[in-house]
């Protein structure tokens, strides 16, 4: 297919009617609604509440309209339109509200909840662009991290992909619950395959390590980390057998002048190619069966086609400076080869227009490998290019914050043009998006600056105490750390976080409040990082014993990871940032302290059988009782069970409770054994505290249990 070289825009049509007034009323009192009435709005099908208001997976303010991944970063985005002027909970100089994005995959086992991110949007009025375009609808996306690995390479992983989006709400871990705001879009992805003698010798032969009388996973530790080099390209003549026609007379299953791309470019662009060149591709291409002529032609003629892949959306994550472009590849071939070759590359070019001046700025180019996947389902493959650029100089006050324009040039195996955003590729596609950068200070010149500590921004933490605030959230997935609201300690390794300025020098130091200045640690942890192509290395830092690191270049750490520290304890600590022209103490011209909290001991827990004694016998029907702890400062929450079956409803309590117990011997509990089947139990108690661990939540946790049997009175 052929397409003009008209730029597309993402404005895509209203397919419902505008909200009644009751609706827009209901919106506006969405959560107090659902308060009362979980089931107020009727998407839940399972709810044993009657539904006041019917609205399910309502896309008239926001949309989700595109999932794609990079296999490098094992990075999944989901672009969401937001199509009105309000709606939203108030402009960007007050608290608007969030969209929350939550992701699944199903590799063949079912959906399994690969986490949320979310992001932050206001009411920003109808204009129009500089070209008269309207500004609307502006697109942001999120993402989520995928752990999963690929097979070896002639084994394609393609799972499914599954986003909810649902506005001002975390959407269900149930995968097939509607949003009432939002909607559901599911898409197919492919992993990065395995390049290693492990899927070397199984292609050879596919039992061979069932043969081997050695457990898999002792083999697969061996060998998989061994890796082999990249397979060199295809060649005009491999490709022509590939894609040769099943019958004589018939055309190639992909055009000549699509497989031959890089040879016919060469005679066609560059200058100091001779005649020679022209005249032995030509034979080299006779030879193969292809028509040399003819496929020069055939290119010259061919523009904006995107039969083979199309770029569907762009968009920017606000929270966290990434430009994605996703894209789908359409066939099955046509990439030079399948996964156990070099395959092809897309590029992604990306250009801004950050002050709505009609005046593009080039900003970089994206790649992406592809392959000829058999496989590849009815609806695509769905991929993101990505570009990291930092919007920090960009910022402007709340009030003075407008929508700029973005744009991406996708181009199949060469790269697009860098000078001029109107050129159009021969495969491949533009497309251009309106995008909202988020309000700050601006930062222009180096300066010492931590943005999170432990995965919170550090807005988010109270200066005295050193906690979470009420209204703290993780930065990637704006969730809180506590659903509560309640304050939140630090345990384990905390992130330091912040951004880079190349050229400049930082130490980051730690010592307790309590002890005097000369107490300062430098923090020492070497770094591992991540770059925005997905390679991971190790930096040579910190640089000297004084624990001076160089920073960065946000390229080579796309987490923006200053420092990584091992904490202990349980005490009050403060962390500072230096910055310094050179790596020494003589050259620090600036620093910033930060307080945090430590709470690296485990909630204490106890249990014990009052009426009889542990470890007891009892007949059903008996009334049991005791006395439980479940102690902890920042106490999360503490449950009761039973095991190996759960107590009768209503027979057990408490079950649960998220106010700590008193001391020792702690509070009481009772269990009515009546209907219990007669067996061996345990009764367990388990707590949680709220201590954010290794930067990302999850708590200390402690369990203690008491046994008893339950028999059948007799006669």
């Amino acid at each position: 297919m052929v397409t003009d070289d008209k730029t597309v825009s993402r404005a895509r049509p209203d397919r419902l009617k505008a909200p009644s007034k009751e609706l827009v009323a209901a919106r506006g009192s969405f959560r107090t609604l659902l308060a009362g009435n979980p089931n107020y709005f009727g998407n839940l099908k399972k709810s044993s509440y009657e539904a006041i208001l019917a609205v399910e997976s309502n896309t008239w303010y926001e949309e989700l309209t595109c999932i794609g991944f990079n296999p490098a970063r094992r990075q999944i985005n989901a672009t969401v339109e937001i199509k009105r002027a309000s709606g939203y909970g108030g402009d960007l100089c007050q608290a608007g509200s969030r969209e929350y994005v939550r992701f699944f995959v199903d590799s063949g086992s079912g959906w399994q909840d690969a986490g949320v991110a979310g992001f932050e949007v206001h009411d920003i009025a109808d204009t129009n662009d500089c070209a008269g375009a309207a500004v609307k609808p502006l697109t942001y996306t999120v993402s989520v991290r995928l752990d999963e690995k690929g097979d070896c390479c002639f084994d394609p992983v393609l799972p499914r992909v599954r986003a909810v989006l649902a506005w001002n709400q975390v959407p269900s871990v149930d995968p097939n619950v509607p949003p009432v705001w939002g909607n559901v879009l599911d898409a197919s992805i492919q992993l990065e395959p395995e390049n290693s003698f492990w899927c070397l010798i199984k292609q050879l032969d596919p039992l061979a390590f069932e043969k081997v009388k050695l457990p898999l996973e002792l083999l697969e530790s061996t060998i998989k980390p061994i890796k082999l080099p990249p397979p060199p390209p295809l060649t005009v003549g491999d490709l022509a057998v590939a894609y040769a026609p099943p019958k004589d007379g018939q055309k190639h299953l992909v055009e000549p002048h699509r497989f031959g791309l890089a040879d016919l470019q060469m005679a066609m662009l560059s200058t100091d190619v001779s005649t020679d060149f022209a005249e032995a591709k030509s034979a080299e291409w006779k030879a193969a069966g292809v028509d040399w002529g003819k496929a020069i032609s055939d290119l010259v003629n061919t523009k904006g086609d995107v039969g083979y892949e199309e770029l569907d959306c762009l968009a920017l994550d606000p929270e966290h400076d990434w430009l994605v472009a996703t894209f789908a590849v359409k066939r099955p071939a046509g990439y030079s080869g399948d996964l156990c070759t070099k395959g092809s590359l897309e590029y992604v070019a990306f250009w801004a227009d950050w002050g709505d001046k009609c005046e593009w700025t080039y900003l970089g180019t994206a790649e992406v490998p592809v392959h000829d996947i058999s496989s590849v389902p009815a609806d695509g493959l769905h991929y993101t290019a990505l570009l990291r650029h930092s919007l920090d100089a960009l910022r402007r006050g709340c009030a003075d914050t407008r929508p700029s324009r973005i744009r991406a040039v996708l181009s199949w195996a060469t790269p697009p043009s860098t000078t001029d955003p109107d050129a159009v590729p021969y495969w491949g596609n533009r497309l251009d998006s309106h995008v909202v950068i988020k309000p700050g200070p601006a930062i222009v010149g180096p300066q010492p600056i931590i943005r999170s500590l432990g995965s919170i921004p550090v807005g988010k933490l109270d200066g005295v105490t050193g906690l979470t605030k009420a209204d703290a959230f993780f930065e990637f997935s704006l969730l809180p750390p506590d659903s509560a609201g309640r304050p939140c300690p630090f345990g384990l390794r905390v992130a330091v976080k912040g951004p880079a300025f190349p050229g400049w020098y930082y130490r980051l130091q730690v010592k307790r409040l309590a002890d005097p200045p000369a107490s300062w640690t430098p923090i020492k942890t070497p770094l591992t990082l991540e770059d925005t192509t997905g390679t991971v290395f190790t930096p040579s830092n910190p640089l000297n014993s004084d624990g001076f690191f160089a920073y960065t270049d946000e390229n080579f750490n796309a987490e923006d990871i200053l420092g990584e520290w091992d904490t202990t304890g349980d005490e009050l600590w403060e962390v500072v940032l230096e910055l310094a022209t050179m790596p020494d103490v003589a050259h620090v011209v600036g620093s910033v302290i930060h307080r945090l909290q430590l709470d690296n001991t485990g909630p204490e827990v106890d249990i014990n059988i009052d009426s009889g004694g542990n470890c007891k016998d009892f007949n059903a029907g008996v009334l049991m009782n005791g006395h439980f702890v479940a102690r902890d400062e920042y106490l999360g929450s503490y449950s009761l069970g039973t095991s190996p079956f759960g107590a009768p409803a209503l027979q057990l309590s408490p079950t649960s409770g998220s106010v700590q117990t008193a001391t020792a011997p702690g509070d009481t509990w009772s269990l009515n054994t009546a209907g219990m089947q007669p067996c061996g139990y345990v009764l367990v108690v388990w707590a949680t505290d709220r201590a954010i661990l290794n930067s990302g939540g999850g708590g200390h946790q402690a369990s203690k249990a008491v046994g008893f049997c339950v028999r059948q009175p007799g006669p």
